[in-house]
């Protein structure tokens, strides 16, 4: 009984500091009296809706939840060129935008799209793929990223038999390249080796798109002759993944840094900018007062169990 006692005492404290954790974990998502979700998507600060409510750490971070047409979007702004799908502690997924060529049987172009987008503030991630869908086709992306950007990425196939549906980018009637780190803008433009013409029975266009690596499963001839519905698979199933950071435009560091509050720490992004952290132990949002919580101050040793052991056999 007596050793019964003793081990409540020592365990007492510890489940006492357990329970401590566990109600601290519960922080703020958003400022208050500002709004923490747009539809299903859930809003953390540093990014805020509203222009001007300073729901938003500064205008690069402000969100608008557009509800004219009865379901919520969260778009990056005050425009709705930029719809967000998810934010996390260092990304945020968009909605994506693809460039597309068509052809009528002689050859002629019957549809000719461009794709171009540009961030202020912050950077595409290199998770995503750029990625061109054709028999006979040949894309550009071009962007910046502090200097000039150019790649390319060549789709060709001369039969249907010789495009693999095994959800692969080959060359193959699929092809994959990736981006470097810290582009902001791009700029995408497709081209035909010979309009179409030899492979039109049941490839009619080319497309090309940025997107998050792993979402695109490419379907063989059913994307390349349209009956896959592949355009709508791209825009409702590949996101396009961008890295958020403090003050990238500012190229300020963690020595300049003033977003970082209580119990959590910068780092520095290769790409400029900084982000927060909280510190091991603590859990929160390391932007908002009164910092990050929930550290366990009492730490209870194996050793003092064993001794107590010991003591009593």
């Amino acid at each position: 009984m007596l050793l019964h006692f003793i081990l409540s005492l020592y365990t007492l404290p510890f489940t006492m500091a357990l329970g401590t954790l566990q109600d601290s974990n519960t922080s703020a998502i958003a400022k208050p009296n500002c709004p923490t979700h747009c539809g299903n998507v859930t809003v953390p600060y540093p990014f805020g809706i509203g222009k001007d409510t300073g729901c938003s750490l500064d205008d690069s971070f402000y969100v608008t939840c557009n509800t004219s047409d009865g379901t919520p979007k969260l778009f990056l702004g005050s425009t709705d060129e930029i719809q967000i799908y998810s934010i996390s502690d260092t990304e945020f997924r968009m909605h994506n935008g693809f460039a597309d060529r068509c052809y009528n049987r002689n050859g002629t172009i019957s549809e000719d799209y461009d794709w171009s987008i540009e961030l202020s503030a912050f950077t595409f991630s290199v998770k995503n793929k750029f990625t061109v869908l054709g028999c006979d086709d040949y894309s550009f992306i071009r962007g910046r990223n502090g200097e000039e950007f150019s790649s390319a990425c060549m789709g060709v196939c001369s039969k249907a038999q010789d495009v693999a549906d095994n959800g692969q980018c080959p060359g193959v009637g699929c092809c994959q390249t990736s981006i470097p780190k810290g582009l902001n803008y791009y700029n995408i433009t497709l081209n035909s080796f010979q309009n179409h013409t030899d492979v039109w029975s049941f490839n009619r266009c080319g497309f090309a798109f940025l997107g998050e690596e792993g979402t695109f499963v490419f379907q063989g001839t059913n994307d390349l002759s349209l009956e896959g519905g592949v355009w709508d698979r791209i825009d409702a199933t590949v996101p396009i993944v961008v890295d958020w950071v403090i003050a990238r435009e500012h190229t300020q560091n963690c020595s300049e840094s003033s977003a970082c509050k209580e119990n959590s720490s910068c780092y520095e992004v290769d790409s400029g900018g900084y982000r927060c952290r909280c510190n091991n132990g603590y859990a929160g949002n390391p932007y908002l007062d009164p910092g990050c919580q929930g550290h366990i101050k009492y730490h209870f040793h194996c050793k003092y169990f064993t001794t107590l052991l010991q003591i009593f056999k």
